[in-house]
């Protein structure tokens, strides 16, 4: 059965007030801010305190909760007033050099060590107070930082705060000046700088202030006594030249990185070094890199332009080395190619040159894109301030290195070499001159057999190709091509009918495209009839192929070796077609007077008496001139020398080396300077076209930016005038210095 329901209670919970409010004693608030201070006064003495820590606590509690936090929050700054100017009067009255108790350095230390202790131990005492009046109360700070501006106020005012800063910049200079000296008193007053917001000011710039007079002083005395460079690592007595200042300028900035990680604060290292950079280095530049950067890179000191590119990086003067390294680089090239006397060795050394500001360059310069502009740009001024002759030395220098048994070949390897010829090649103007003479130098060393590697010249064409394009190349290829086709050709020769007529005589022959080879001035020579007859059999089999083809022989190219008995044996002379004319001539007849030998040859005179001395008045003396003498007459008379000797049984007979090499030489460029001009007129047709109307200055302008040569305001205005006169252009009506383009 259900349980009947219990009849709710009608009861009600009434709380009521007390009768009356609890009073506190009246000595309470007193008496317990007594005890309170008394355990300051204990912590602040090191001394042990009567109640225990939580009794303590408990006071500042009860303070705290009863509102009595602003009188406990004062008598906490009142004590902690008392006993900093207690200390720091006692500091104040030591002097600067120190007492038994120590330096001023370092009884500050010890007040430092000992007040922050003792704060953290009052902090945690009075936590209750920090917890809540603290937090509670609009411009109170907390008692860590009351504790602190307590610390700095006093600095201030009793200018311990100057004191204390000259104490220690002065500790920092005896360490620059090498003396020992004790840093823990250093760590712990900067740090307390950094703690009282002292450290950025004032200490930082009375320390750079001071950093910076330091410096100027050792930087005035240092460069003032600059000696001349001596050897890497030798000294002169206590001066120092340009590469040791330098190293001291970086032991001293590394000194003070050193010093920033030891003791001061990493935020200052930026000023620090920049001011140390300065006084030592960027108000020296100038006389530093005038003085001694040119003998610096003479002598290849490369540990130390390493130092000084780092140095000038770090103070941004890169500009200033920039200058210097341009300057240095014109000024020492112009001296080589403005001197004539060193032309048979100006190509190698410029290339030795190049290479050595290349090393550095890339090495200590580190490649910087402002020093390689520089590099390039002196290069091409001072190459090009001798119009020219430069290129065409480079062009006679690369058929050396393509001779046989050559020594820059042989020491750099011949890609290593063509790779530098070509990076000098590139700041030179006048490239189509470089091009005739080394197409001239090259048809010899195709025709004569006298190329080290067809490879190798092969590659040479392929690097200029690759710098150039294919159009500048395009006869060069064209002579290859030539020699390949020859080769086939003469095959199919050999294994013709046609060649029964060469079977005496080792016979061999290529055919040159006019277009791509030097143009040769043809020479009157009566060949030997074995030598004709072979000559007509191939060019009866070349018609055959090639028919409405005109072949013309170049007897100047062609080269011979003949077998001649001597009494002392047999022995080869590798000769030219024309000597060997000569020497067939004593087949029949021992003895011939020089009219003899010009009828039967029909050589004219200068190049007859170069043959003729070459065989007679050189190292191989194959024939006996009478009278004897090095030059050859038209009187004299020659003898077959049968008496000749050799430890060689294959002996090269060179031809006298005359001025027609100069001839050679002067011919190639006034046959450049044809195709120039007519390129020139050719641009000035093109600009006037474009323009209709133009300015003489601005037309001359245009033109020497579309040349690839350089070309004088006085050859533009001949070309100009020239035009005029071929009524391409006309002047002006108005103003003689205007042209009109006359369609």
């Amino acid at each position: 059965r259900p349980a009947a329901p219990l009849e709710r209670a009608n009861k009600r919970l009434v709380i009521k007030g007390l009768k009356s409010v609890p009073a506190l004693p009246e000595s309470y608030k007193t008496d317990t801010i007594s005890r309170l201070r008394a355990a300051v006064q204990a912590i602040q003495q090191s001394q042990p305190t009567e109640q225990s820590l939580e009794e303590l606590y408990r006071d500042c509690e009860g303070l705290c909760v009863h509102n009595f936090g602003s009188d406990l929050y004062a008598m906490l700054q009142s004590e902690l007033t008392q006993y900093t100017r207690r200390c720091f009067s006692d500091i104040s009255n030591q002097p600067d050099t120190g007492s038994p108790r120590g330096t001023v350095l370092e009884m500050a230390m010890r007040f430092w060590i000992g007040y922050t202790q003792q704060l953290a131990m009052i902090k945690c005492v009075f936590l209750y107070l920090d917890r809540t009046y603290v937090l509670q109360t609009q411009n109170v700070t907390s008692l860590w930082s009351m504790g602190l501006n307590v610390v700095k106020r006093h600095l201030i005012d009793c200018d311990m705060c100057s004191r204390l800063t000259r104490l220690v910049i002065g500790e920092i200079t005896k360490e620059r000046d090498g003396k020992a000296v004790e840093q823990k008193p250093l760590v712990t007053l900067l740090s307390m700088f950094v703690e009282l917001n002292l450290y950025s000011q004032p200490f930082i710039p009375s320390f750079i202030s001071a950093t910076r007079e330091y410096y100027e002083r050792e930087s005035r005395r240092h460069v003032g006594l600059l000696s001349p460079i001596q050897q890497q690592g030798t000294s002169d007595g206590e001066n120092m030249d340009a590469p040791q200042y330098l190293a001291h300028v970086k032991r001293r900035l590394d000194e003070e990185k050193l010093r920033v990680s030891n003791y001061l604060v990493p935020s200052s290292k930026g000023a620090l070094l920049a001011t140390t950079l300065t006084e030592l280095l960027e108000k020296h530049t100038e006389k530093l890199m005038t003085t001694s950067f040119g003998a610096m890179v003479d002598k290849n000191m490369i540990p130390d332009l390493a130092n000084l590119y780092s140095l000038l990086l770090s103070a941004n003067r890169i500009d200033s080395l920039k200058r210097h390294w341009g300057a240095y680089i014109k000024k020492t090239g112009m001296r080589m190619v403005q001197a004539p006397e060193i032309d048979v060795s100006l190509v190698a050394t410029l290339l030795e040159f190049k290479k050595k500001l290349d090393n550095i360059l890339h090495g200590p310069f580190q490649k910087h894109p402002k020093l390689s502009n520089a590099q390039r740009r002196a290069f091409e001024e001072f190459v090009n301030s001798r119009r020219n002759k430069p290129i065409q030395l480079l062009a006679k220098y690369v058929d050396q290195c393509m001779r046989p048994n050559s020594k820059a070949a042989l020491e750099d390897g011949l890609d290593a070499l063509f790779g530098r010829v070509v990076a000098l090649f590139m700041f030179m103007q006048g490239k189509d001159l470089f091009e005739a003479h080394y197409r001239r130098d090259l048809a010899k060393r195709l025709l004569l057999n006298t190329s080290a590697s067809v490879d190798a010249e092969k590659l040479m064409v392929q690097r200029l190709r690759s710098e150039c394009s294919s159009g500048y190349t395009s006869r060069l290829d064209g002579m290859f091509r030539d020699m390949d086709v020859s080769e086939d050709l003469f095959e199919q020769f050999a294994d013709s009918n046609h060649a029964a007529g060469s079977k005496d005589i080792a016979f061999h022959a290529n055919v040159l495209t006019q277009a791509f080879w030097p143009t040769y001035e043809p020479m009157d020579l009566v060949t030997p009839t074995q030598v004709e007859q072979a000559q007509s059999s191939y060019v009866e089999f070349y018609k055959e192929k090639h028919s409405g083809r005109k072949l013309q022989w170049q007897h100047s190219l062609g080269t011979c070796v003949l077998k001649v008995c001597f009494d002392e044996g047999t022995k080869e002379l590798v000769l030219s077609l024309v000597q060997g004319t000569v020497m067939l001539l004593f087949v029949e007849s021992d003895e011939l007077s020089y009219r003899q030998i010009q009828e039967n040859t029909a050589l004219e005179g200068a190049e007859l008496r170069r043959i003729l001395q070459s065989l007679s008045c050189g190292k191989h003396r194959v024939l006996v001139k009478e009278p004897r003498g090095k030059t050859v007459a038209e009187t004299d008379r020659f003898n077959f020398n049968a008496k000749f000797s050799s430890p060689h049984v294959r002996i090269k007979i060179s031809q006298v080396i005359t001025k027609e090499i100069e001839v050679e030489s002067k011919e190639v460029e006034e046959n450049v300077q044809v195709d120039r001009m007519y390129r020139v007129d050719a641009c000035l047709v093109r600009l006037m076209k474009a323009h209709k109307k133009i300015g003489h200055s601005d037309l001359v302008s245009e033109l020497a930016k579309q040349m690839q040569f350089s070309i004088s305001t006085l050859e533009a205005k001949e070309r100009i005038e020239l035009l005029i006169d071929r009524d391409y252009i006309k002047r002006d009506d108005s103003d003689a210095s205007v042209y009109h383009y006359i369609a």
